[in-house]
């Protein structure tokens, strides 16, 4: 096992603890929650791992966490962008599209995550 999957399991384990992540109520939740956004990698896994349970307003303010941080990893945008959708706020993902650079992904990543939104594909 990778030390990131390693750091993933114990900081999923420690959170599953707590109140839930947008209620936490100890100066110490807010620090583990924090703490996972400076590793974009762990902040991402986190995320994946609240939205596969359905949890998208986590994941979502676990990846605004890391986006504060890392203001400029798309990975993470484009996943809020999809996550937003998935609540109802195709505002806020056409915002987070806007910020994105569309050449940085291929056309079946682009097409997909915008399918995922309901917004007109890209013509190639």
């Amino acid at each position: 096992m990778s030390s990131l999957m390693l750091r993933g399991a114990i900081c999923v384990a420690a959170m599953s603890f707590m109140p839930l992540p947008l209620a936490a109520e100890t100066i110490e939740e807010l620090d583990v929650m924090s703490d996972a956004a400076e590793d974009k990698e762990l902040g991402m896994f986190l995320a994946r791992d609240y939205a596969s349970r359905g949890e998208y307003l986590d994941a979502i303010a676990t990846l605004e966490r890391v986006l504060a941080v890392h203001p400029k990893f798309d990975e993470a945008r484009l996943l809020h962008a999809i996550f937003l959708c998935r609540i109802d706020d195709t505002l806020g993902a056409a915002v987070e599209f806007d910020k994105l650079r569309r050449k940085k992904y291929s056309d079946a990543e682009w097409n997909d995550a915008l399918a995922q939104c309901g917004f007109q594909k890209a013509e190639g």
